[in-house]
């Protein structure tokens, strides 16, 4: 019983009425072992044995929240890159929409890309290419700030933003860098404090812009007059570009942030440890 396998699912599912704590917690720490293997077994299972349907469904659901981890863990493998910065936007996802298909919409993104293209395509110079993507993603595509409810779940989970074209600071600048790594665009997020922004970083051009405000573009001091204004002061540190791994924590923390304020605690804790198993602490 140290290695279950695939032929022990029906012996171990019955096993499931059993009534003694202790002996069905061991059961269920083997089915989840198991792994994805195992759901469609237990499904089966609330067909000829109904009465089990809420414990197995609470065993199904430990199930994918354990691949889940399995997955934010691995999430370093990818490295410091925009397709890290992808697969952990919708494993983020993923959490609240288990059946969400992020093939469906990377392809979105895909897509939009190639209109994106012919948008850019006859400019030269960054600052005409920057304007013009900036033109397609925020007019044309009506990308914008969701300032009426900020404070809405749904503002933090990259497929919706994709659905209803408005969101949050990070949100937004993570479609917005994902769109234009497609584009091979020199783009990258800036954790500033409050205020999430992204950077256009080419040799001969350099600007900051704030995806909340409708692609405003902001210089070095515009930007330490915004941080100083709203009581953050300013370190050469607030305006470097955050990695990967700090972003998805980031966006994380927003995440938790509402489940407390909207008194979710079994969200928060889970969302809590995948942030450890992003930053590869123990727990």
């Amino acid at each position: 019983m140290n290695h279950p396998r695939e032929k022990d699912i029906g012996p171990l599912i019955a096993l499931l009425e059993d009534n003694d704590q202790k002996i069905l917690d061991t059961i269920v720490e083997h089915i989840v072992n198991i792994g994805t293997t195992a759901v469609p077994h237990l499904k089966r299972a609330t067909i000829t044995n109904p009465a089990l349907g809420p414990r197995i469904e609470s065993v199904v659901e430990e199930i994918r929240i354990n691949e889940l981890e399995k997955a934010f863990l691995l999430l370093p493998k990818h490295g410091d890159t925009m397709h890290g910065l992808e697969v952990g936007s919708f494993l983020i996802t993923k959490l609240v929409y288990p059946n969400i298909n992020v093939q469906t919409y990377s392809d979105k993104i895909d897509e939009m890309a190639k209109e994106a293209r012919e948008k850019i395509a006859r400019y030269t110079s960054n600052n005409d290419i920057l304007n013009a993507f900036n033109h397609y993603f925020f007019i044309d595509q009506g990308f914008h700030g969701n300032t009426l409810q900020y404070n809405e779940v749904d503002n933090s989970f990259l497929h919706r933003i994709i659905d209803r074209r408005k969101g949050i600071p990070i949100s937004l600048s993570v479609l917005y860098m994902l769109l234009g790594s497609r584009l091979d665009l020199p783009l990258h997020g800036v954790g500033a404090p409050g205020h999430f922004l992204v950077k256009f970083d080419a040799r001969d051009y350099r600007i900051f812009i704030d995806c909340f405000a409708g692609g405003k573009l902001l210089t070095d001091k515009e930007c330490a007059r915004f941080l100083i204004r709203n009581g953050y002061g300013f370190k050469s540190s607030y305006l470097h570009r955050s990695p990967v791994q700090d972003i998805v924590t980031r966006m994380i923390k927003n995440l938790i942030s509402l489940y407390q304020a909207n008194n979710q605690p079994a969200r928060v804790v889970q969302l809590r440890r995948f942030i450890n198993l992003v930053q590869h602490h123990t727990v």
